[in-house]
């Protein structure tokens, strides 16, 4: 088997576990709190913009006219020449992000059948960093200096950030994508429709540590450069929480998931809990040995968002009914509001591989942010790439049904972690994850997140208004 396990504390992140314990007050036992909100609301109305480019645009409702879902509305295809949106995206065996990116594509051809942005159609081009540091290096300045796109946006990568967070700045980039490593929510000028693998997988701990786990908890993940900072909020959680914790990373793709499944599960002990932080493939190998061998109830099971997916679901079937905890970072995928009514549409007419899951939400919320910014624009500007990034970065109070609090590029020093409440889901047994616990706020346990909460207090980035169709905002400590 190849495997790398570790046992780490990462004095990297150790300067947070103070702050952390006053965030969470100390308290070590883990409850499910109900707090009054009202239900969500969708009002019919036309996007609105305040302004010029670069002036506040907010106010988004998720019930605009159809037209507003897919450009214009105008029933004809768009002409001339192309707005051209690029990323930077990971697609290697064992780390493939590619399904957000073509989902946003496919958003995007949706928009080109509509009349596009202003009369024209847009086009993505996506380069893959193949998980190299200079790879991912090299398709930023090939985006940015020799194709001289507009925009970067929708990228999905396990580097773009940590290599590229500083150019892009320099170059005066507002960035808007699926955030992975550290840097993609600790610099100020890129904001992630998702929270990505570390805040993720923290939600995951919030709501496997509230089942009762008993003395201890495993983490694990691929061996990858984000690897220890996907587990590391985690780590500070559980151990806050009074229980021992392991991480342990394997190489991938995994080979021998039998080996692997049966390693976590002895690590954690008998009634102890262990949370995933993989792909669907790689997780689902696990799951699936760990039914296999009569693993299933051993421990108490949770994962990070990406195993909220239609076919993973399916795949574990009647045996794992209400019995591993994912952390959904966007609705349910059979929400019947309608801009997740206009995700499946476009999912079924548009993207060749037509599974529903969160990693495709991610590149459709990106889409739809990108295209709302783009909109909202004088039609002169388009062209221009300081007049677009300044419109990108001026989204405030983006309202999506896909999210449980509306989006914002907040521009905040410390960074941006606008996707900060989630769900937790559970699989149905048949084919789909069914919610189990309503929106919920990810601990505030490191600065990055007690700033977005302070922000946000202030007023000006998002509504208090929560976006919940499922019922009351909870926290789980």
């Amino acid at each position: 088997m190849n495997r790398r396990p570790t046992h780490r504390r990462l004095a990297a992140v150790a300067f947070v576990v103070v702050l952390a314990a006053a965030a969470c007050g100390g308290d070590s036992e883990s409850s499910i709190e109900e707090t009054q909100a009202p239900a969500a609301t969708t009002q019919a109305a036309a996007q609105t913009t305040e302004g010029a480019a670069g002036d506040t645009m907010s106010d988004h409702t998720p019930m605009d006219q159809a037209g507003d879902f897919c450009g214009l509305g105008t029933g004809e295809p768009a002409t001339g020449e192309p707005i051209v949106i690029g990323n930077v995206t990971t697609s290697i065996p064992g780390i493939d992000f590619s399904s957000g990116p073509l989902m946003m594509q496919a958003y995007f051809e949706c928009v080109n059948a509509n009349g596009g942005i202003h009369g024209r159609p847009l086009e993505m081009v996506w380069e893959n960093d193949n998980g190299i540091p200079d790879d991912a290096a090299a398709a930023a300045r090939k985006l940015i200096e020799t194709d001289q796109l507009v925009a970067i946006g929708g990228g999905f990568s396990i580097l773009d950030c940590a290599v590229n967070a500083a150019y892009y700045e320099e170059q005066g980039y507002n960035v808007v994508l699926a955030g992975v490593p550290a840097e993609c929510f600790s610099s100020p000028n890129i904001a992630a429709t998702n929270m990505g693998p570390a805040y993720s997988l923290l939600g995951a701990a919030q709501a496997v540590i509230a089942k009762g786990p008993v003395n201890k908890v495993v983490t694990s993940t691929g061996v990858s450069p984000a690897a220890e900072y996907g587990n590391s909020l985690a780590g500070i959680f559980i151990e806050q929480s009074g229980l021992e914790w392991e991480d342990v990373q394997y190489e991938l793709p995994i080979a021998d998931a039998t080996t692997v499944a049966l390693d976590l599960v002895n690590r954690a002990g008998d009634g102890g809990g262990v949370l995933l932080n993989y792909t669907p493939p790689e997780g689902l190998k696990i799951l699936k040995a760990a039914e296999e061998q009569g693993l299933i109830d051993r421990v108490i099971w949770g994962s990070s968002t990406p195993l909220n997916d239609s076919s993973v679901a399916v795949a574990l079937g009647e045996a794992w009914k209400g019995k591993v905890n994912v952390n959904a970072e966007f609705s349910l995928l059979d929400d019947p509001r309608p801009d997740i009514e206009l995700y499946r549409q476009v999912t079924a007419d548009y993207n060749p591989d037509p599974t529903l899951g969160s990693f495709q939400q991610m590149g459709f919320v990106a889409g739809r942010i990108i295209v709302h910014a783009l909109l909202g624009m004088d039609p002169a500007d388009l062209d221009d790439p300081v007049a677009v990034n300044a419109a990108i970065g001026a989204v405030k109070n983006f309202q999506s049904d896909h999210l449980c609090k509306p989006w914002y590029f907040g521009g905040l020093p410390l960074g941006n972690v606008p996707n900060n409440w989630d769900y937790n889901v559970v699989p149905d047994g048949v084919d789909r994850m069914v919610d189990d616990s309503g929106c919920f706020e990810i601990a505030a346990i490191e600065p990055i997140l007690v700033a977005v909460r302070e922000a946000e207090a202030a007023g000006g980035l998002t509504s208090e208004e929560p976006n919940n169709w499922t019922g009351g905002l909870r926290k789980i400590n």
